[in-house]
Parts: C-alpha cells; sequence; structure tokens
C-alpha cells in the first residue's frame, strides 16, 4: 500500500489519462435491448427451436394483438364495423407489417358444385347482410374466441410484423405509429404480443434505469453531505465514483459490448457499492487524525490498517459477481464480468484519489461539530453493541439459532413456479392488456409439438395424420388450448369444405386415397401455402401450434409428465417421435436454467470467498467465524421469501449471489480489524471493544449508503427489480445486524476455543 502513496501524484495522472481515454470510448457505446441474446446460443433446446423457426417460417412470435370495443351491445354494429376496417386497414399501412387477419379481411369459403365460393365473415352493407353474419357467426370455431371475443363485445385482429423489425429501432417506431391510431380512435382498445411488449418493457427499464440513477444520486449526495458536512466530503467521493463509472462502461465501448437489460443494472449497483472503499478510507482517516497524528501519516496508518481489508473486499465482491461467468447465459456472464472488472476499477481510483484528495485538503474542512460521522454517540453506541454481546452472548446465539432453523423451514416453502408475465406490475397496461387476452382469447403464450415422423413414412399419411389427430384431441381435452394449426386441422377443414361444408366430414378421410385426392385437389386452390406453414419441405417433420393462457410452470410441467404417459400409451410411437418447442418453452427452460445456474453461481462464490479468507488470514478460525455470519443474512432472506410465499425466480436468484459478494465486506472489515489488534498484543475482549469502536461506524455508514442504493429500486413496477431491491436490501440489513451482534460472539466462542 506504500506504493500508491510513494507515487501517488504519478498514479493521479494515469487515473486522469484512463478516465479520458475510457471517456472518449463512452461516447461509442452502444445499446442493445435484444431479448434474444438471453438465450444459451449452444442449448439443445434453442438450437432446435431456431431450426424449427426456419423450417416452418414461423410467425407466431411476430404477432401482434388488437381488439376493439363496439360502443354498441355488440359487435354487430355497421357504424363500428366500418371504423374497426377503417382502422384495420391503417395499421397495414404502418412500415413493417406484412398483413393484419381479422373477421373483417377473412372470407367464408364454401363449395358450390365444382367451385368456390367466398363471402365476408362480416357484412355490414345492410342489415340483412349484417343480420345473416351474426347468424352465420354464431358458433364458428374460426371466429368465437380468435377473431371475436366469446361475449361478442371485442373485434380482434391479429396484425403480423416483419421479423426484420423484431428487436429494431424499427419496432418501437411501429409500437409509436400503432398507438397513434389506437390512441385517435373513439373505441376502447387492448393491444399486446411479443414485439409490442418487448417495446413497453424496454421503455419502462430505460425510464427506471434514469429514476434509480438520479434517486441513487441524489441518496448518496444526502448521506455524503450530512456524514461529512462539506462539500469536498461530496465532490471527492462522487468524482471518485463516477471516474469508476466511466471506466467501467467506458471499458465495455471498447470491448465492443452493448449496455443490455442485465448490464444496465451496472449503473445503479456499481454507484452505491463503490461508495463502500471510500467512506472506510475517510471515515479511518478523520480517527487517526483525531488522535494527534499528522495528515501524512494519518494517511499512511488508514493505508496500512484499511487498504489490505479495502483490497480482501474487493477481491470478495469482485469474486461473488465473477461467478456469474459459469452461466451459459451471455448477458448474465457480461454482467458478472464487467461488474467485477469495474469493482477492481472502483478499488484502484479509490485507493489513489482518495488519499490524494485528503492530503490536498486541511483535515479540518471534514470535523464539523454538526457532521453526522463527526457524532460523538458512535462511541456509546459501539461500547452498548460490546456490552449487549456480552450479557446477552447466550441469548444471541440462542435466538439466532432459532430464527436460522425456522428459516431454513421456511425456505422449503419457497415456490419454484414461473409465470412469463410476474414480472410485470399489476396495473401496468402491458400486463392489463395481456390478462385480457388470457381471458377472452387463449391467452398469448406459443405452444408448439415438433412431430418427426419415422423414416419410410410421410408426415401426410393416414396412420401419422391419425396419431397426430390423437395427440390434438388430447390437447383439447385439457381446456386452455386455442385453435389448433397442424396438418390434422388442414385436412378436416378441407375435407369439410370439399365436401360441402356438412359437419359430419369435419374428420380425416378414413383412406389416404382420398387424402391424396383432397390434397391434390387443395393444391389447385392455394392449399400447398398453408400446408407449408405446418409440413417441412421434405415431409418427415410436422407441427402442432396453438397457444395457450401464462398458467405457470408447475401447470406445464404436470402437463408434459401427463402427454408423455399419453403419447407412450396410447400412440404407435414407431411412426414417430415428437418435441415440445416455442418461444415460451424455450424461455420458461432458459428461466429454471438461469435460476439453477445462479444458485451454482453462489456455491462457487462461497466456496472461492471461504478459500481465499481461509488463505490470507491462515486460520481456519478465521475462516469458520467469517463464514457464519455472512450464511445466516441468506438464510433469513430464504426464510422471508419462504414466509411470504415469494418465487424464487432467475431475478430473485440473482439476488443471493449479488448480496452475498457485497455483504461479506463488514464481516471481513472487522475480522482484519481484530486480527490487527491481537497481533498488536491487545487481550481478546480489548481486540473486540476497539474493533467495534474502529470499524462499526464505517460498516454501518456503508451498509446504509447501500441499503438505500437498493431500496430505491422498490419504486420499480417491474416484480424482478422490485424483488432485487427489496431482499438484496434484507440481506445486507441482517448481515450488518449479524456482523455488529452475531460476529463478536462468534469471535468469543471459537477463538477461545
Amino acid at each position: 500500500m506504500n506504493t500508491f502513496l510513494k507515487y501517488r501524484f504519478h498514479l493521479l495522472i494515469v487515473v486522469f489519462l484512463l478516465t479520458g481515454v475510457f471517456g472518449y470510448h463512452l461516447t461509442h457505446l452502444t445499446i442493445n435491448f435484444s431479448f434474444e441474446s438471453f438465450y444459451p446460443k449452444n442449448d439443445p433446446e434453442f438450437k432446435y427451436y431456431n431450426w424449427f423457426q426456419e423450417t416452418f417460417d414461423d410467425e407466431q412470435n411476430y404477432v401482434i394483438y388488437v381488439a376493439l370495443k363496439s360502443a354498441g351491445e355488440d359487435i354487430y354494429d355497421a357504424t363500428f364495423l366500418a371504423d374497426a376496417d377503417s382502422i384495420f386497414s391503417q395499421i397495414h399501412q404502418i412500415t413493417g407489417v406484412d398483413s393484419v387477419v381479422s373477421a373483417l379481411s377473412m372470407n367464408q369459403i364454401r363449395r358450390t358444385g365444382l367451385s368456390f365460393r367466398q363471402r365476408p365473415y362480416l357484412d355490414y352493407s345492410s342489415e340483412s347482410a349484417l343480420s345473416g353474419s351474426r347468424e352465420r357467426n354464431e358458433e364458428d370455431p374460426a371466429l368465437i374466441g380468435t377473431l371475436i371475443t366469446e361475449d361478442f363485445q371485442y373485434i380482434c385482429a391479429y396484425i403480423i410484423t416483419n421479423s426484420e423489425i423484431f428487436d429494431k429501432e424499427a419496432r418501437d417506431v411501429f409500437a409509436d405509429e400503432l398507438d397513434a391510431i389506437l390512441v385517435n380512435s373513439p373505441y376502447e382498445y387492448f393491444v399486446s404480443g411479443v414485439p409490442y411488449i418487448r417495446t413497453g418493457y424496454v421503455r419502462k427499464l430505460k425510464s427506471e434505469l434514469a429514476i434509480f440513477v438520479s434517486l441513487a444520486t441524489l441518496l448518496i449526495l444526502s448521506v455524503l453531505f450530512f456524514t461529512y458536512r462539506n462539500i469536498w466530503g461530496v465532490i471527492i467521493p462522487v468524482f471518485a465514483v463516477n471516474a469508476s463509472m466511466i471506466w467501467i462502461l467506458g471499458f465495455m465501448a471498447f470491448n465492443g459490448q452493448s449496455v443490455n437489460l442485465i448490464t444496465e443494472l451496472l449503473v445503479p449497483i456499481m454507484f452505491v457499492v463503490g461508495m463502500s472503499d471510500i467512506i472506510h478510507l475517510i471515515t479511518k482517516y478523520l480517527q487517526e487524525v483525531r488522535k494527534g497524528s499528522a495528515p501524512e501519516q494519518a494517511i499512511r496508518d488508514t493505508l496500512r490498517e484499511i487498504g489490505l481489508a479495502i483490497l480482501l473486499t474487493s477481491i470478495t465482491t469482485a469474486v461473488g459477481f465473477a461467478s456469474l461467468l459459469i452461466s451459459n447465459v451471455p448477458p448474465i456472464r457480461e454482467f458478472g464480468f464487467y461488474a467485477a472488472i469495474g469493482v477492481i476499477f472502483t478499488f484502484l481510483i479509490s485507493i489513489i484519489v482518495i488519499p490524494n484528495a485528503l492530503l490536498w485538503l486541511k483535515p479540518e474542512r471534514f470535523m464539523q461539530a454538526k457532521a453526522v460521522e463527526n457524532h460523538p454517540f458512535w462511541e456509546k453506541l459501539m461500547e452498548k453493541l460490546y456490552v449487549l454481546t456480552i450479557r446477552r452472548s447466550t441469548v444471541i446465539i440462542r435466538l439466532s439459532v432459532l430464527i436460522v432453523v425456522a428459516c431454513i423451514v421456511l425456505i422449503f416453502k419457497i415456490p419454484l413456479e414461473t409465470f412469463l408475465i410476474e414480472d410485470i406490475g399489476k396495473n401496468d397496461p402491458i400486463r392489463t392488456s395481456m390478462e385480457f387476452f388470457e381471458k377472452k382469447s387463449s391467452g398469448l403464450r406459443p405452444f408448439d409439438i415438433g412431430i418427426h415422423v419415422a423414416e419410410g413414412h410421410n408426415a401426410l399419411d393416414q396412420d401419422v395424420l391419425a396419431e397426430i389427430e390423437k395427440i390434438q384431441a388430447f390437447l383439447d381435452s385439457q381446456g386452455f388450448f386455442g385453435p389448433f394449426i397442424s396438418p390434422v386441422t388442414i385436412v378436416q377443414e378441407a375435407n369439410y369444405l370439399y365436401n360441402y361444408s356438412r359437419p359430419r366430414y369435419r374428420k380425416i378421410p378414413e383412406d389416404q386415397e382420398a387424402i391424396d385426392e383432397l390434397l391434390a385437389y387443395g393444391s389447385m386452390n392455394g392449399l400447398d401455402k398453408l400446408m407449408r406453414r405446418v409440413v417441412s419441405a421434405d415431409s418427415t417433420v410436422t407441427r402442432i401450434s396453438s397457444r395457450v393462457p401464462d398458467l405457470g410452470s408447475k401447470v406445464f410441467e404436470q402437463f408434459y409428465e401427463e402427454l408423455d404417459q399419453f403419447v407412450t400409451q396410447n400412440c404407435n410411437t414407431q411412426l414417430f417421435s415428437y418435441r415440445l418447442t416455442g418461444h415460451a418453452y424455450v424461455t420458461e427452460n432458459n428461466l429454471d436454467y438461469l435460476r439453477r445456474s445462479l444458485m451454482g453461481g453462489l456455491g462457487l462464490a462461497f466456496v472461492v470467498i471461504a478459500l481465499i479468507i481461509g488463505f490470507l488470514f491462515r486460520s481456519w478460525k478465521m475462516l469458520l467465524i467469517s463464514m457464519i455470519p455472512n450464511v445466516i443474512p441468506l438464510i433469513l432472506t430464504g426464510g422471508v421469501m419462504g414466509l411470504f410465499g415469494i418465487h424464487l425466480t432467475a431475478s430473485t436468484a440473482l439476488v443471493f449471489v449479488i448480496a452475498f459478494g457485497i455483504a461479506v465486506d463488514d464481516t471481513i472489515h472487522f475480522l482484519t480489524r481484530f486480527r490487527l489488534e491481537i497481533q498488536q498484543g491487545q487481550p481478546m475482549e480489548t481486540a473486540i471493544l476497539n474493533t467495534l469502536k474502529g470499524t462499526g461506524k464505517a460498516m454501518i455508514l456503508t451498509s446504509l449508503v447501500l441499503l438505500g442504493g437498493f431500496v430505491i429500486l422498490l419504486v420499480s413496477d417491474f416484480g424482478g427489480t422490485f424483488n432485487t431491491g427489496l431482499f438484496s436490501g434484507l440481506t445486507i440489513l441482517f448481515a450488518l445486524i449479524g456482523d455488529l451482534v452475531v460476529l463478536p460472539v462468534l469471535v468469543r466462542m471459537i477463538w477461545r476455543g
């Protein structure tokens, strides 16, 4: 640490130069909020999903759903239908829209003699035509529950967008134009769909990020001002933290890395984490000055006593973030890497800038009587805590054990179920629209099964179609599937139309010759285009597609088991094999994998940090003492989650990794100071008291800054962000209590033992 002091001016120049270099690269930093980057590229499920998309040119991910409510009793109002038709036509003109499918644009097809006749599903040209449409459409499965809601209050349109705009700025432009058309209409409306949801989601994240940064800045400025009551006590730390942020983001830009949905969290998290080192340095420096040391000697003593502890805390925090590198999800790995690098950057900047600044300023500037840092109650508080840990040590241990055991029991009650819309606030328009389509229109969650036909067979063979029909009937019996798209439904509808729309013919013909004749006839009337959506070019792979509500991963896990059991027991599996896929299925698998990898990362971080502490302190006692008070907060946080039924999602799993790496810092500061006191020949009790007095104040101040930084996230309308703030804050609070109350008791028990 003396090196940093010896060459402090040279190093300060290096800091300014590098800040300029990284600042230049920062101007080239780009933003990429693509959701596709969250899928592990080598994951077999994701590879199969991509192949499936390319094979069938799937449009489900690019569909936006719009529902317009009639101002009258139902949709059968000529004025409303004319307006709706006009609105859908305007939407069709938006750049990026390939087609708009609605009951107003679709025709009912009927065979007459050797030809087919088409007539509009909704003919509003006259009252009699409209009345006829009502009678014909009343129970038509092609319309009711899909293009017309079952209560006949809403007419729906499927807007199929171009895949080229899916994760581009053009998607946002499209969303703006769509909103403008719908807002200017006189009708109540709902709009949803993956592209539209993504635009809204990303925009909300951007606006919330601006709020978080603003509130975090205000919080830190307030804490610093009331702590030191000096403008330099605000300017210096803020400069150091901002310099570290420029380094981090500039380094990302230098490496060609964009800001994504996860790495954007670096800004608020690193902003508050960066304050920890600075507060410890300034607090220790002022303690040494109060003892009568000259400023330069005070800095030397500060770096000698606190420097190693700050280095250790930076390493352990970096390890906590770096544990995310084991994830197979690119944005999580990137977040872990740049957060770990950011912690090291912050350490280097703090250890260079703060000593230079403190030596440049007169210490009296920081020693105003009104400053919180200078208040005499700190010493009294630490003495009271010391007495408490002596007199109530048995109660502290028993109560801690009791709470930990209760929380371990509660941890097993943490729900592991995942909902795709759980992160969106209940009153958010995005969620409101999604829930509307969940209730009124079979949901928005795509469902796909890829069916691979055995060698020597064709997807359109009668025996293969019969097996697919069994599966489709089983799916339909579940009661939550929307209309199906499959070779079975196409052949059934073709047979129905071919036989003059008589209901008994809505089935698969019983012999292959009839099917071939039907397909040949259909081919002459444009059936091939529709068939290409469900059967591969070589006819060896086909699909069953539908939409379902977001019922939660538990429901689907049970359903997948039942489906597998049904296929095994009731189908001829020598004719085919099947594989589940689709956007929702892959996303759900990815979230489950992400959750497991994050918990694995936590275990890795725990082991690595334990090894670092054990190696540096060269004592198994120190290792044991350091780990216990940092495991307890995680257990307590898990217990709270179990008590209130908070789901263990990817975002809540991320909390444990982040919070553990940060929370261990105070323990290291405590034990470093305690070991130093012991090495100086102090009795154990004196060493504990001096440690509390020497580090307790900085521990509380830094924890309050961290706590405040995470509590700010509670203003978020996203469940994941809210939970990150809530449970990270709880973990840090529990860790602080553990370090101030439980840790001294453990030191007495284990050190003496």
